[in-house]
């Protein structure tokens, strides 16, 4: 019988992680909607979609610049996070790596930029945008997540985002204000990414190890699944903005986009702080044997399918009054693209546990690829069909399709290696009670602070 592989002071650590990437979630996603009763009102459905398309297009060079370090970086240093040497050596590498990357997608970005019609007649929008790219450039969230140690970038997130919510209130007061919102968020992320990194160099004593530009392109290759894995799980959501807005009018990517961007704030703050939180932990329990990896992953299956599936529930019967509060009645169109998209969470956070948490940690990095790249041609393909038949609706539909295609390719996979993630064991109550009371007593203790 395995051993768990759960201490106390690992439970501990685990909740404090949780609730440390809840607040930085909540931050980078909740304190700005604070302002979207506000903005949305005063720019539109139309001027809504365009800022939201430009955002969109803006992801594919974030995607370049943060490669895939927050897992291939964080798997790497977590197994051995108090080696000085290797921190040193992999921090160096990922910061000079990322300069590598920043400084070719700022090119291609200038001759896009220039060549593009579409791009041309929105360029302020676009720059404005692209200065988030500074952002991903100095904030190295992975060595936080490999040190566990996250409580700190929280607050940083807290105080930035609250900056920003008051700047874009007072900024933004008539529709043609709509091209600053992008400019704010761009230097909101910047001054936290800043802070954080300089802070970190501090915390860790980190030193700078010249980096070769061999040794770059060597990272690069040697990390080239992954990257290529992530590129094609978060392609498909971006490129379905994208090709809504080249065959359809911004009115309707504003729809879309504004039910789509409320579903990733709940799914950045309910299965994004599990995801990150978890996969470190994970790492080091497969770290010590596949048997005791997959004994962690089938006691917290049970914590995520409860938690986000009821949250996935009452997003579903709320849909009508959240979309009505935060965009006004004029956006009463995207109320079905935020209810047929509610379950997405709840099937986002079961593929981050097979795909990332169970398959990379045990190397399955081929197989993941394959999988990820055959999700994103078909969701492509789909959509393409489906957006010019339905619209924004069928941009809809193509995400949820693509999500539930994703989990069963991932569990057929598992399948045929012998993997079961699941355990009806720990669906009992008294086996969520062993993470559900550590977690209300933290809360607990932060309210009566």
């Amino acid at each position: 019988m395995v051993q768990s592989v759960i201490t106390q002071k690992s439970k501990q650590q685990l909740t404090k992680n949780v609730l440390s990437l809840t607040a930085v979630q909540i931050a980078t996603y909740v304190m700005p909607l604070i302002s979207v009763p506000v903005i949305s009102r005063i720019i539109g459905p139309e001027k809504y979609g365009t800022i939201n398309f430009a955002a969109a297009l803006i992801m594919y060079f974030t995607l370049l610049i943060s490669y895939s370090f927050d897992f291939s970086a964080t798997r790497k240093l977590s197994k051995s996070p108090d080696d000085a040497d290797l921190r040193n050596q992999v921090f160096s590498e990922v910061f000079f790596t990322q300069c590598l990357l920043f400084a070719l997608s700022t090119a291609a970005f200038t001759v896009l930029l220039f060549t593009v019609e579409d791009f041309k007649a929105n360029q302020t929008v676009l720059i404005f945008s692209y200065t988030l790219c500074i952002s991903f450039l100095f904030t190295q969230n992975w060595l936080f997540q490999a040190m566990q140690d996250l409580s700190k970038v929280a607050l940083f997130n807290l105080v930035s985002r609250l900056l920003f919510t008051v700047s874009i209130i007072l900024v933004v007061r008539r529709n043609e204000d709509y091209i600053w919102q992008p400019l704010l968020i761009g230097m909101s992320q910047t001054i936290v990414g800043l802070f954080s990194f300089f802070w970190a160099i501090q915390r860790y004593k980190l030193k700078f190890i010249r980096i070769p530009l061999s040794r770059c392109m060597s990272v690069l290759w040697e990390e080239k699944t992954i990257f290529l894995s992530l590129i094609f799980v978060n392609l498909y959501s971006s490129t379905n903005t994208v090709i809504l807005g080249l065959f359809q009018s911004q009115e309707q990517v504003g729809y879309y986009t504004a039910g789509q961007r409320l579903i990733i704030i709940a799914q950045s703050v309910l299965a994004m702080p599990l995801a990150q939180a978890f996969y470190p932990y994970i790492g080091k329990a497969f770290g010590e044997g596949r048997q005791q990896g997959l004994h962690v992953v089938q006691k917290l299956i049970p914590l995520i399918v409860v938690f986000i599936g009821a949250a996935s529930v009452a997003m579903f019967v709320l849909g009508p009054f959240v979309i009505t509060l935060f965009y006004g009645a004029k956006f009463n169109a995207a109320i079905p693209v935020f209810q047929i998209l509610a379950i997405v969470p709840l099937l986002f956070s079961l593929n981050n546990v097979f795909g990332i948490q169970i398959m990379l940690n045990l190397g399955m990095d081929a197989e993941f690829f394959k999988i990820s790249a055959l999700a994103a041609v078909v969701s492509i393909l789909l959509n393409l069909v489906l957006v010019k038949q339905w619209g924004y609706l069928g941009t809809t539909f193509n995400w949820l399709a693509t999500e539930l295609f994703i989990l069963v390719s991932m569990c057929i996979v598992l399948a045929r290696k012998g993997i079961n993630p699941f355990n009806k064991k720990f669906f009992k109550l008294s086996s969520l009670n062993e993470y559900i009371q550590p977690l209300m007593k933290k809360f607990t203790q932060i309210k009566a602070s």
